[in-house]
């Protein structure tokens, strides 16, 4: 499998450790979610079932990437915590769930899912963008620019996050590394500054763990706070 770029296989490695460390404040005990002595004993049932959200909202897909993960859990006796192995998550049904239903989990839309389905939605991700560039072994320019295409349909709400420009950017820079030559830009300031983040990186002789630091990254999170909503995406102090 072919691995993913430096930062974002960073943020990832971390992803199977942290997993179960935190209760969400849909639980009051354990890290547990899936069936128990034949009853469903997901702690967000409640709540899923208080309302019917505008379909196409992130509130629907989290809804029905809910009701598609209990089901799973029902359907192979499946109990979601973090020692659940990547095949079990594989059969309880991650690979089948859509960009914006697997991003409502990654998420924790509405906060309906446990510390170990978002993680496990993070790795489907990884997965996913590690199939992408298994597909092109020998060619990673294309490679980069396939996984380009992958961030490109992410669901608006998806794209709304510095995560994702942050990521966007990487594998952009990626792209151009390799070869590319096709204008991937999408015209949005942060990006282009992250893009300028990393030539700043590059210059110091510096790896991925070191684009945090750069000026210019300092100056995207800004921009990108000052763009949606006053810094409700991203802390610009961290």
């Amino acid at each position: 499998m072919t691995s993913i770029p430096g930062f974002m296989m960073n943020r990832y490695a971390t992803l199977s450790s942290n997993a179960g460390q935190r209760q969400p404040a849909s639980q009051t005990s354990g890290n547990a979610v899936g069936v128990s002595s034949g009853r469903q004993t997901v702690p967000s049932q409640k709540s899923a079932a208080a309302a019917a959200p505008e379909p196409g909202t992130l509130a629907s897909a989290a809804m029905i990437a809910r009701e598609k993960l209990d089901a799973g859990y029902a359907k192979h006796g499946i109990i979601g915590t973090s020692g659940t192995t990547e095949e079990e998550w594989d059969a309880v049904g991650f690979p089948d769930l859509d960009r914006q239903m697997l991003y409502a989990v990654k998420s924790n839309a509405g906060g309906l899912f446990s510390e170990a389905e978002v993680a496990a939605a993070k790795k489907e991700v990884e997965n996913r963008i590690s199939d992408i560039m298994d597909a092109n072994p020998d060619d990673l320019k294309q490679a980069y620019r396939d996984v380009i295409d992958f961030y490109d349909a992410a669901s608006e709400d998806e794209k709304a996050t510095f995560d994702w420009v942050v990521d966007r950017s990487e594998v952009q820079k990626s792209y151009f590394v390799h070869g590319g030559r096709e204008d991937v830009g999408l015209g949005m300031p942060a990006v282009e500054k992250l893009m300028e983040a990393w030539g700043q990186v590059m210059a110091s002789g510096g790896n991925s763990n070191d684009l945090p630091n750069m000026p210019a990254y300092r100056e995207a999170m800004m921009w990108w706070a000052q763009d949606n909503g006053g810094g409700h995406h991203v802390n610009v102090l961290t």
